[in-house]
């Protein structure tokens, strides 16, 4: 019977969650890894066949390829991208590798330096003689493409390039760059970039799934509706709602069993925490840098022989912090 169990729930969280299905593969479950991005699964389920990923492609570069002129192939990169945690597809058309990731609730800068170590391992992979490195012969490799698609909550432009050389200390005399990887960010919000998204009915739906969790999510804090994990549970089967009454991913939906729509569910519930934790901590970031560049600002001031009310005027801040600095100009 356990094993009868145990087979079940592989098959309910392998549509869903590789973390989870790497756990079942070790002949256990454990507690949820808070770590795993928000909305991941969803993503990736959405994109799991070859008309999904072509409607992608086409809307990603303005392309209008059909499943007779494109040779599309899904890459399982999971054990290669595993580390970078935010990871969601990799695929093959025509010849063009394209590395796309759903993104978190800020842009990290540093992006095309965790790329480097995939994509090598990715083209090691692809090489089926290991020697043929080591010969004379020049072993072709497909075109790599690195995508994002942000849909947090922080400003972003409709579409930003981060390039590992931004990071590359400035050396006099040596302009030239001699290595690069370009990462291409396109922001999926509402609102934004809507001729791609209208382009692939899977992308569409998803950013309009989101976007709903979120919305729904802040009317029922505001009206203190219930506790942080219903209002968040009732969140996500609210927009599953909208999705319907708008038409959108409908074959999804009517796909999952009771049990896989739960499944889905609990898991969007857990990872929305940390998403809200994420956001919460940049802005108080936000604050408490504006804090202290009010502070520098007003020690210099003070240190020229500005009075204290002065300071406490034009920086903005009450005269009893500003008295508090005194001893430090």
């Amino acid at each position: 019977m356990g094993i009868v169990k145990n087979a079940k729930k592989k098959e309910i969280f392998g549509r869903f969650s590789h973390f989870f299905l790497l756990l079942i593969k070790a002949g256990h479950i454990c507690a949820p890894y808070t770590g795993m991005p928000y909305k991941d699964s969803l993503f990736r389920s959405l994109f799991a066949n070859e008309k999904a990923i072509l409607r992608l492609y086409n809307a990603l570069y303005g392309t209008d390829h059909h499943e007779h002129d494109a040779k599309i192939t899904i890459n399982t990169l999971d054990d290669t991208l595993l580390s970078l945690q935010k990871n969601d597809l990799s695929f093959l058309v025509n010849g063009k590798l394209v590395v796309l990731l759903e993104h978190q609730s800020t842009i990290n800068q540093n992006m095309p330096l965790r790329l480097l170590a995939p994509i090598a391992r990715i083209f090691e992979n692809g090489i089926s003689d290991k020697k043929a490195p080591f010969r004379s012969t020049m072993i072709k490799l497909p075109r790599p493409d690195f995508i994002v698609l942000y849909n947090g909550t922080v400003p972003c432009p409709d579409r930003k390039t981060l390039r590992l050389s931004d990071a590359f200390e400035k050396l006099a005399g040596f302009d030239e760059i001699k290595l690069e990887l370009e990462v291409t960010v396109y922001n999926i919000n509402a609102g934004r970039n809507e001729e791609m998204l209208n382009r692939s009915v899977e992308l569409k739906g998803y950013a309009y799934f989101v976007s709903r969790v979120r919305s729904h999510e802040a009317v029922l804090r505001r009206e203190g509706a219930a506790d942080s994990k219903t209002v968040t549970l009732l969140a996500i089967r609210q927009a599953m709602q909208d999705c319907k009454a708008k038409g959108l991913l409908l074959d999804f939906w009517e796909s999952l069993t009771q049990e896989e729509a739960n499944m889905l569910v609990s898991e969007l519930d857990m990872n929305l925490a940390l998403e809200v934790r994420e956001e919460e901590g940049f802005e108080r970031g936000v604050e408490m840098g504006l804090e202290k560049g009010k502070a520098e600002t007003a020690i210099k001031m003070l240190k020229k022989g500005f009075d204290v009310p002065e300071v406490a005027e034009l920086v903005d801040m009450p005269v009893e912090q500003v008295e508090e600095l005194l001893w430090e100009a």
